[in-house]
């Protein structure tokens, strides 16, 4: 892997970039090359305060991989202008710093430390107070969450918005199942060691959208190369080479070090974000286990948005959320303000928790997540129809558990997976989406109009009784609310691999034809099913382009192939009472 270094890379610095617009701003800027404990140097831009005092200033840092000439450079600016130092770093190997990259493995606990490094650096700084305070979304969050357990001693506080507590589980492999947000990630930074074959115009090299995904995957089966054929990295390689939980992965494992954060958070996450799971664990893990700088002082705010800084609207795929729309560099700057500078701006006197509930629409306090308050219902998966889709079963939702009844089959085959539509997925279309298109090609289990509103705030649970054909398949199941109209909005999705079920270190496969039972918990949501509206939950053996499909041979990845279909039921009876659990919150 060689790191990214061109004519237009060395530029990115920002005395070479911008010179003239920091001299005529509150704030100037230079590139300094920071040294890490191997000796390697990270480049990195100092802004310092213009015209503000002598200081000494605090420091905010944002590590990246994405070049600190780019996304980094507003919020930079923005901290310069306001009394900071702001510091951007490229990440170790990555544009203008040194070294070879390997996804976030010198960020943490290991032999190299980079971020307690440049923490360390920044503190040392000749106008610096001493105090430092991290941010950054998505891999400038995950940075953070590596670093905090290595406690450098001039960590003040961190923003950190939107990345897994667990990079196996949350991430990559997904209830067992590849989750194809890392193949996309590496074609974006140029990572790929060949290009792919594409027939989609304007997508060769990137692939951006959910078409672009579907046709490599037509083109990929039909060749019949593998998937290392196919794509290729010396870190895919690695990922995808450790398909169950081991060593590897606990490098990465920032949940099983929540006993080390000893350091103030503000959380940031999206009901519509791949990572809200993780969002939500950091928040509840560290105020219950952190240090004493940890405890009982971390924030969380979510609201209906999709990963991503949230939006300067309310829209968040092809819904308006009126008023969802927040300003977070300001929410930023309170937050440090107080932790960095010592202001006394009442951050620390709000509610703990400030979530936006979908549905009624409206932002609400809480004190912690998920809600001390839920009462856990139960609804129950029965015989149809319902009459509101016309999909393989047309089956019910409802509080009366089931007698006898007769179980729903499809048949999976792996060469025409249901598609991803909306969500949480990693391309467009993201967000709130009408779901209609892949209702219809799964189980589908409807409840009647509901006659009061009901309030689902909390992880869903699904747990079910099921068979296959094969000795391994998938499970997709799906929560949506389905509109008067007929719209049904997705609001939570998740997977499992059958050969996962029993745990994630080493596989069980299945004995054709044998009924199991399974338990899915989707991602935390926030959703007032309003009176008129149903709810629904489909169930389905894929999602493509969000998970690679599965075979069904039993194979591991690499060698699963060619697929063969599988006839997959599901059971509904008295003796398999297949049931969603519901979080619903009394009102």
């Amino acid at each position: 892997m060689t790191r990214l270094s061109t004519g237009l890379a060395a530029a990115a610095g920002c005395l070479l970039l911008f010179p003239a617009l920091g001299a005529a701003q509150n704030w100037t800027c230079e590139q300094v090359m920071v040294p890490m404990r191997d000796g390697t140097r990270l480049a990195t831009d100092v802004y310092l305060p213009r015209g503000q005092g002598p200081g000494p200033f605090p420091v905010v840092l944002e590590r990246t991989p994405y070049n600190k000439g780019g996304c980094a450079r507003s919020s930079a600016e923005y901290f310069a202008a306001r009394g900071y130092i702001a510091m951007a770093q490229d990440e170790r190997g990555r544009y203008e710093s040194e070294g070879e990259y390997y996804w976030l493995m010198d960020e943490g606990w290991g032999e190299r430390q980079d971020g307690y490094d440049t923490i360390e650096w920044a503190a040392r700084h000749p106008m610096s107070s001493g105090k430092v305070g991290t941010h950054g979304l998505s891999f400038t969050c995950a940075n953070q969450l590596l670093t905090a357990p290595t406690q450098p001693p001039h960590l003040e506080a961190m923003f950190c918005s939107q990345y897994a507590s667990n990079s196996y589980r949350d991430i990559f492999w997904q209830g067992g199942a590849l989750h194809m947000v890392l193949p996309t990630w590496l074609l974006t930074q140029r990572e790929m060691v060949k290009p792919l074959r594409m027939n989609v115009p304007g997508h060769r090299g990137y692939l951006g959208s959910g078409d672009a995904w579907t046709s490599w995957y037509d083109e990929h089966r039909e060749v019949g190369d593998s998937f290392t054929e196919s794509m290729f990295s010396d870190m895919y390689n690695d990922l995808v080479g450790n398909p169950y939980y081991n060593d590897y992965w606990r490098r990465l494992a920032v949940d099983e070090h929540y006993d080390k954060f000893d350091v103030p958070i503000y959380h940031l996450g999206g009901w519509y974000d791949r990572h809200i799971h993780g969002t939500v664990q950091h928040f509840k893990r560290v105020n219950e286990v952190g240090g004493p700088r940890g405890r009982g002082r971390q924030k969380l705010i979510v609201g209906p948005w999709i990963h991503g800084w949230p939006p300067a609207d309310d829209r968040v795929g092809d819904m308006n959320f009126p008023g969802s729309s927040i300003d977070h560099l300001a929410l930023r700057l309170r937050w440090f303000d107080h932790h960095l500078k010592g202001h006394d701006n009442g951050i620390m006197d709000e509610a703990p928790v400030l979530i936006y509930v979908m549905g009624d629409n409206v932002w609400r306090e809480e004190n912690e997540f998920p809600l001390a308050r839920q009462q856990e219902e139960d609804w129950y998966l029965r015989a149809g129809p319902a009459g509101s889709v016309d999909s393989l079963n047309d089956g019910l939702l409802s509080r009366e558990a089931p007698g006898a009844e007769a179980p729903d089959s499809y048949e999976y085959d792996p060469r025409k997976p249901a598609p991803t539509i909306g969500g949480d997925l990693f391309v467009e279309p993201r967000g709130a989406q009408d779901h209609r298109p892949a209702d219809r090609v799964s189980l589908t289990y409807t409840s009647e109009p509901l006659d009061a509103a009901l309030e689902v705030t909390g992880i869903v649970r699904v747990e079910f009784f099921a068979s296959s054909s094969a000795v391994d398949t998938d499970w997709v199941v799906t929560m949506n609310a389905v509109h008067e109209s007929g719209y049904s909005q997705l609001l939570r999705q998740m997977i499992q691999r059958a050969r996962y079920r029993e745990g994630e270190e080493a596989p069980v496969l299945l004995t054709p034809g044998e009924i199991v039972p399974y338990t899915v918990e989707l991602y935390p949501m926030s959703n007032v099913f309003l009176p008129g509206q149903r709810i629904r939950l489909t169930v389905t053996s894929s999602s493509f382009p969000k998970w690679y499909p599965n075979g069904n041979t039993g194979r591991e990845m690499m060698e699963d192939r060619p697929g063969v279909v599988a006839t997959n039921t599901v059971y509904h009876d008295a003796e398999h009472p297949s049931k969603v659990v519901l979080p619903v919150i009394p009102r």
